[in-house]
């Protein structure tokens, strides 16, 4: 049925007019009651039928408020038109009122429709709080996007039921029971409360809860910044002072001399043909832990220095190598700077034997074709993602006792195992920094992961080793009188 952009054909409902008028017009027109509010005709091309229309206030995507036309069958043409008019009277009201409420109409803005907008124009666009003014990484928008998508606007085919449900449950807060999602909640009317009463809903889901609440804060920040097409009026950012839940971090990390099994494994391997083990693999997971750098820094490295910078970054370049200086150089790191990094004497070998077995084995010589050092299997021209190695990863950790397996099925000899990984790639980089921290401080281990202050790698990477901290004797007595024994002094009169 086409959509009606004008009511050109506006004329008095009776049965001889309307009789006359179907018989000048076309096939698909829209004739609108004078003077009878939300009745209209539908002429088809072989019968004809009448329909209630109402329209109703929505704000769309991009924040923009508009009005839409929604439609109901009141009956046949055939049918008498004071039977129409009574069945219009009837349930016109009901209809509309209905409409608005399934269709999410409101004649204000609501928290859904700030986040629809922010998803829609700002969470590609810049960082509101850097007066550098980047664009968010890749990895942050995708961020922003999945949790306001899943826990805010309760959309998707896992989340949908479950937070629906979830928000629509009542909950005692402050003394009384509220219902109600914070989607739905009118942006002139939003208090802080609105976002505190969210939180204690997400109370079984505190991360979650966390990431969520931190993207809304954005995205209101964002909105806060426009100059048209605002939605929120607000001064103030209605999720500022609202308290995160208090996660336990993960500072897992693997033992030295695991990690050293590791290298010896990786170093006596890398060559072999007849192991679940790529080189490919191999090499970034000893890069990995010898170096301690993110692994989405790591992922996009290019074999030299690209002539193209912009482009090759538009392709998934990161950074590049020089093993002649042994130095790593990454264009664009979380905190949005460059920075050129040493590799360890073994992280340098690694590569160049892996860059020797590409020459050497026809069956990697493709690889030689990508500027990339770890490019995908399936298409050389673009870097691995974070799960291109997932399948290798699970099965090596298990090797060294660092994952879990279970049997699925089995058929004669062939088995079926789905594995649980206890250490994946981020673990690596807390690995090195534990390990580093130990030998060269904390304080110097955050300046080489570049952290903000020692308090963040401390709260998030670094896992003192509390032995070395125990001491047999603070004060030896032996020592002490060692030190304070009275010498014989000098000058006297016999010298």
């Amino acid at each position: 049925m086409k959509k009606v952009k004008n009511r050109e054909h506006t004329i008095e409902f009776t049965k001889d007019k309307l009789d006359k008028t179907i018989k000048t017009v076309k096939a698909g027109t829209w004739l609108f009651a004078k003077g009878i509010e939300g009745l209209c005709l539908y002429v088809g091309k072989f019968k004809h039928t009448y329909y209630a229309h109402w329209g109703i206030k929505i704000v769309k995507p991009d924040g923009k408020r508009t009005t839409t036309g929604k439609k109901k069958k009141l009956g046949s043409y055939e049918l008498p038109l004071s039977e129409i008019k009574s069945r219009l009277r009837a349930n016109y009201d009901e209809w509309k009122n209905q409409s608005k409420r399934t269709n999410g109409a409101s004649t204000e803005a609501t928290v859904a429709d700030l986040v629809k907008s922010f998803i829609s124009k700002g969470a590609s666009g810049q960082r509101i709080r850097s007066r550098n003014r980047l664009e968010y990484k890749a990895k942050t928008v995708q961020g922003y996007i999945s949790s306001l998508t899943a826990h805010v606007l309760c959309e998707g085919k896992k989340s949908h039921k479950e937070y629906t449900e979830l928000f629509n449950e009542p909950i005692n807060f402050n003394g009384r029971f509220v219902t109600g999602a914070l989607k739905d909640v009118p942006l002139s009317k939003i208090i802080r409360d609105d976002l505190e009463i969210y939180m204690k809903r997400m109370q079984n889901k505190p991360a979650a809860a966390n990431n969520a609440l931190a993207a809304l804060s954005v995205a209101f920040e964002w909105d806060m910044t426009r100059s048209h097409e605002r939605l929120y009026h607000g001064s103030n950012n209605p999720c500022l002072r609202v308290k995160k839940y208090i996660i336990n971090k993960d500072k897992k990390f693997i033992d030295l001399d695991v990690v050293l099994a590791q290298r010896d494994y990786i170093s006596n391997n890398l060559h072999k043909t007849n192991t679940d083990f790529t080189p490919h693999f191999l090499t970034i997971y000893c890069l990995l832990v010898e170096v301690g750098e993110r692994g989405e820094d790591v992922r996009g490295i290019q074999w030299k220095v690209p002539t193209n910078i912009l482009k090759e970054k538009e392709r998934g370049a990161t950074g590049y190598l020089d093993l002649d200086k042994r130095l790593m150089h990454v264009f664009d790191s979380k905190n949005r700077k460059s920075y050129t990094e040493k590799l360890t004497i073994e992280a340098a070998d690694i590569l160049k034997r892996l860059r020797q077995l590409l020459h050497d084995r026809e069956d990697l010589a493709h690889y030689l074709k990508s500027p990339f050092v770890f490019p995908q299997s399936n298409d050389i021209m673009k870097p691995i993602t974070n799960s291109s190695y997932r399948w290798q990863l699970d099965r090596f950790q298990y090797k060294f006792g660092l994952a879990d397996r279970e049997l699925v099925r089995k058929k004669k000899t062939r088995k079926l195992y789905k594995y649980k990984c206890k250490y994946t790639f981020k673990h690596l980089r807390k690995t090195f920094v534990t390990h580093y921290g130990r030998v060269k401080g904390l304080e110097a281990a955050s300046l080489r992961m570049k952290h903000s202050s020692p308090v963040v790698t401390k709260e998030h990477y670094f896992t003192e080793n509390k032995a070395a901290l125990d001491i047999d004797h603070m004060y030896s007595p032996r020592q002490e009188k060692q030190d304070h024994k009275l010498k014989a002094v000098k000058g006297g009169k016999d010298d």
